[in-house]
């Protein structure tokens, strides 16, 4: 496994990390074997880095679950928002919000909280007096937190957040794989001319660019016949490289020296093992 300066935030990162919607694995019964055998193998791989949310049901719970049981030492990250469901990013809400995840995650101090989907809280209640941006810059003061950061699909609002000089850390999912470009030309220009630590998630888009059940279920709900002839003309880019083309999905956006690292949603250790040898096998763009 490679690393990568974090942004400013002093660390370096694994290029592949490990984000938590899927670490229940796909048999519920299981699930809490399951996120102990993906952080143990996530661990042994070198993954330094972890990403996790309210929203994604059990995973605060079965990440803290696992990391104590596999013994792993993770930088750990999770997000406010969608927490009850009429979250309303209020200072106060956001500070309950991560004392919750906290003890959840069995932890005492997050490496980074994030605004889970900006667009949700808007500009001004980010920033207003009282708002989402006091609240986490409180999280600071009282040691729950060490960097704060964003995420959202909200292009140039995450951009405008970006240049504020406020966060630490950014989160960009679905518009940088390659399929899409959307984050790469304004979001994260910005976000690196800050010093922001850049994960990219969701790079096997919807299961696109995963393995081949999935893949042909994602090209089967392309309607447009336009768009499913560019994803198969990507994917045959993908296939003809050596390694899967879930592993080289991982290796396109790697070769973008802003981003700091690529977040695999796997399920599986299994999912995990392959896309984690797109470090080692280093960056590559598509002829």
């Amino acid at each position: 496994m490679r690393y990568r300066e974090f942004g400013n935030t002093g660390i370096r990162v694994s290029e592949v990390s490990l984000g938590g919607a899927y670490i229940g694995g796909r048999d519920p019964e299981l699930e809490r074997e399951n996120a102990v055998e993906i952080v143990q193998r996530a661990a042994e791989l070198g993954i330094n880095y972890v990403d996790t949310a309210p929203l994604y049901g059990r995973s605060e719970a079965l990440f803290g679950y696992a990391l104590e049981a596999a013994n792993a030492r993770m930088h750990v990250a999770t997000k406010v928002g969608f927490d009850p469901k009429d979250f309303d990013y209020r200072r106060d809400s956001v500070l309950r919000s991560l004392e919750r995840s906290l003890k959840r995650l069995r932890i005492s101090r997050l490496f980074s909280a994030q605004i889970h989907q900006v667009s949700e809280a808007g500009w001004e209640r980010i920033m207003e007096r009282g708002g989402t941006l006091e609240g986490l810059r409180e999280a600071q003061k009282r040691g729950l937190c060490d960097h704060i950061g964003i995420t959202d699909r909200a292009i140039s609002l995450l951009a405008k957040f970006a240049r504020t000089g406020e966060f630490d850390t950014l989160l960009v999912f679905h518009d940088y794989h390659p399929g899409s470009h959307k984050a790469a030309d304004e979001v994260i220009p910005a976000a690196a001319a800050n010093g922001m630590g850049i994960v990219v998630a969701t790079v096997l888009a919807g299961g696109l660019f995963s393995d081949a059940p999935r893949r042909k279920a994602a090209l089967e709900n392309l309607q447009d016949p336009g768009n499913r002839a560019n994803a198969e003309a990507i994917i045959g880019r993908l296939r003809d490289e050596p390694g899967t083309v879930p592993r080289n999905a991982f290796r396109y956006v790697l070769a973008d020296a802003r981003v700091s690292t690529v977040s695999s949603g796997a399920a599986n250790a299994s999912e995990l093992d392959d896309v984690a040898r797109a470090s080692e096998m280093g960056p590559r763009r598509l002829g």
